[in-house]
C-alpha cells in the first residue's frame, strides 16, 4: 500500500505538469495566446520550441530533455504575476521567458526575483530593468531605441518639421511615444500634440479632426494592434496625408489588413529583427519554422529562438545538478552569435549593442529603408 501511495503521488506530480510531463528540465514561456496579440505570442513560443527541439536532437542538456511550459498571460499583469508565482513553485522549471508586454513583464519581474529564477525577456520598456535584479535580461532593443530610430528618420531622412503623437497609455505605447517625443523634439522639430486614447478605442474621429487642424508632416502612434491599424485607416479617411509611423507591434499583416492596403501604403513601422530573406542564418530559420509549423514564421518568432537559446546556451556550460541561481550567472556572461545579432548583456541586462531597423509600406508588403 505504501509503494502504491508513492506511486500514486509520483503520477499527480508529474501530471500537474501538463505540457511538460516526463521532463528533466523546464523552460516557461508566458504571453498572449487567446487576445488581439495571439499572433505574435504564438508564433514568437514557436519559435522558442525549435530552440528546444534542436537542443533535445543534439542529447539534450547533460543529457536530460528540456521542455517548453507555455502559459497564457493574456496580456494581463495580474495574471501574469499568477503566473510567475506557479513557475517559481515549479523546482523543476530553471528558466522563464517571459513576458511579451512591459506592462506585465514589470510586475512579474518583482515575483521571478523572489525565487532567483532566470527571466529573459521581450518588453521593451525601459523601465523594465531600472529594478536592477540580476536574474533579468532582455536580448532585444528597448524604447528608447525604438522611439529613437523612427523620430532621427523623420527629422533627417524626411525632413519632417512638425509631428503629431498619439499613444494608448500603456506602459509601452506610452514609453515608446515619449521617447519619440523626446527625440524629435531634441533634433530640432516641434511636437503640434500629445494625445492619449484607449486601447480599446475604434472610433478616432475627434483627435483626427483635431489633427487634421494641426497638419503635421508626419504622425507617431504608440500602441498596439488592432488599435494601430483602425486609427490609420481613419487618418486616411479623413484625409490626412502626413506619414505615419507606428512601432513594433504594427509589424504584421495584421497591420496591413486591418488599415487596408491602400491606407497603409508609406506607412513606416520600426522593428527588432532583419528580414528572414536577408541571410542564410534567417533563411534557414524560417524554412526550419515552416517544415515544424506549416506556416511562416511570426515577426517575432526568431526573437523567441534566440531568447529561449540565451537560456539554453548558459545551461550548456554548467556541470549538473543545474541551479537557478548559477544559470542567471552564467547569462550575464553572454556573447552569443545569433541569426538579428550578437547578443551580450550590461550590468542592467541591457543587450549591450541594440539593433533595430525601419520598414516601410510597399505594395501591401514591408520592406527595409534602414
Amino acid at each position: 500500500m505504501k509503494a502504491y501511495r508513492k506511486f500514486l503521488a509520483a503520477s499527480i506530480a508529474v501530471a500537474g505538469l501538463t505540457s511538460a510531463a516526463h521532463a528533466d528540465i523546464i523552460i516557461g514561456a508566458a504571453g498572449p495566446l487567446t487576445n488581439a496579440e495571439s499572433i505574435f505570442g504564438v508564433t514568437w513560443m514557436n519559435g522558442m520550441e525549435i530552440a528546444v527541439r534542436q537542443v533535445n536532437d543534439a542529447g539534450g542538456i547533460n543529457g536530460e530533455k528540456v521542455v517548453l511550459q507555455r502559459d497564457d498571460d493574456n496580456g494581463d499583469p495580474k495574471q501574469g504575476t499568477l503566473i510567475a508565482q506557479k513557475h517559481c513553485d515549479n523546482a523543476a522549471m530553471l528558466g522563464v521567458v517571459a513576458n511579451f508586454n512591459s506592462g506585465v513583464t514589470i510586475p512579474s519581474s518583482d515575483v521571478y526575483h523572489r525565487c532567483d529564477l532566470p527571466q529573459v525577456t521581450n518588453a521593451s520598456n525601459p523601465k523594465v530593468t531600472q529594478s536592477g535584479y540580476k536574474n533579468l535580461f532582455r536580448p532585444i532593443a528597448n524604447d528608447l531605441s525604438q522611439g529613437s530610430a523612427p523620430a532621427d528618420y523623420a527629422i533627417n531622412t524626411l525632413k519632417a518639421k512638425s509631428a503629431a503623437i498619439i499613444h494608448d497609455k500603456q506602459a509601452f505605447g506610452q514609453g515608446v511615444a515619449e521617447v519619440f517625443r523626446d527625440t524629435f523634439t531634441k533634433d530640432g522639430g516641434n511636437v503640434t500634440s500629445f494625445s492619449g486614447v484607449t486601447q480599446t478605442d475604434v472610433d478616432f474621429s475627434a483627435l483626427l479632426t483635431s489633427i487634421r487642424s494641426e497638419n503635421p508632416d508626419v504622425i507617431y502612434f504608440g500602441g498596439v494592434m488592432p488599435a494601430v491599424g483602425l486609427f490609420v485607416k481613419q487618418a486616411r479617411e479623413f484625409g490626412i496625408k502626413s506619414t505615419i509611423f507606428g512601432a513594433d507591434s504594427a509589424f504584421s499583416s495584421d497591420f496591413i489588413n486591418g488599415a487596408g492596403a491602400e491606407n497603409a501604403e508609406g506607412a513606416i513601422v520600426s522593428f527588432q529583427a532583419p528580414p528572414y530573406d536577408s541571410s542564410p542564418e534567417l533563411e534557414a530559420f524560417a524554412k526550419s519554422y515552416r517544415d515544424a509549423f506549416g506556416e511562416d514564421a511570426g515577426p517575432y518568432s526568431a526573437y523567441g529562438f534566440v531568447e529561449a537559446s540565451v537560456i539554453l546556451e548558459a545551461m550548456k556550460k554548467l556541470p549538473a545538478p543545474l541551479t537557478r541561481k548559477a544559470i542567471a550567472e552564467e547569462i550575464a556572461k553572454t556573447d552569443l552569435k545569433t541569426m538579428v545579432g550578437t547578443v551580450s548583456f550590461k550590468p542592467d541586462g541591457e543587450l549591450t549593442n541594440p539593433f533595430i531597423f525601419l520598414y516601410k509600406v510597399d505594395g501591401g508588403k514591408f520592406a527595409l529603408v534602414k
